[in-house]
């Protein structure tokens, strides 16, 4: 019978424990229950329940109430099982008025057909969670202003988006920044726009002969990286 080195055997248990992870892995991916379920377990929470309730009535007295479906608003960040938090928050009252103003923009953006509010991403976070996600200090998502969407892979979806920010942007206060041409922020914490490093000069609302020098930092992200850091 012919010998089989120690070597070869101690890596065929590798390799085997390797495919054991991959399958527990898949497994754990495929029982995930989905988003509507997730959320559905965390506003069962009584305290949950009524903040959120609390929340999207006061939402609806500025008639804004049904821009963004109520789960979609609710979510906290992408990171959030990496960061060990829930995947859903609520702001706190002192700053949900804050939201307002970014929800009309949002509306508007929807009437024109640019974007799906149902596609909100992250919305409210607070600090550790923030600190956490890679947000900045200055990060509009900490005041409860900014909501993070993704977009549908159209052709047009760029040019109209940053058509609408051109003509309205600056009355609106409205801050667009581009993650990846279908990974967006959105908030009303002042007229401006950047990309993937973080400025504005990498925007893709500025073609690059428009594009200034100057390297103005946005407030919603960390310093630039020589590695862009992963969307927020």
């Amino acid at each position: 019978m012919p010998h089989t080195p120690p070597c070869a055997r101690k890596s065929a248990r590798s390799l085997a424990s390797i495919a054991l992870a991959g399958i527990a892995l898949a497994a754990c991916n495929t029982l995930q229950p989905p988003i509507e379920t997730r959320y559905a377990r965390w506003v069962r929470v009584s305290e949950h329940r009524a903040e959120t309730e609390r929340y999207v009535a006061y939402l609806r007295s500025e008639g804004v109430g049904e821009v963004v479906p109520t789960m979609p608003l609710s979510r906290s960040a992408r990171d959030w099982k990496r960061c060990k938090r829930d995947e859903f928050a609520v702001p706190p009252d002192t700053l949900q008025a804050n939201m307002v103003p970014t929800l009309r923009v949002i509306a508007r953006l929807r009437d024109e057909g640019i974007l799906d509010p149902a596609l909100a991403r992250s919305v409210y976070r607070d600090a550790d969670l923030n600190t956490c996600a890679g947000g900045s200090p200055g990060s509009k998502h900490l005041q409860n202003r900014a909501i993070d969407f993704d977009l549908p892979d159209r052709p047009d979806n760029v040019a109209r988006l940053c058509g609408f920010w051109r003509e309205h942007g600056e009355a609106l206060q409205m801050g667009l920044g581009f993650y990846s041409p279908t990974t967006i922020h959105i908030d009303t914490g002042g007229y401006r726009t950047w990309g993937t490093d973080y400025t504005r000069r990498t925007s893709l609302c500025l073609p690059p002969e428009a594009q200034p020098e100057s390297r103005g930092q946005s407030q919603d992200q960390p310093e630039p990286q020589a590695t862009p850091a992963p969307t927020r």
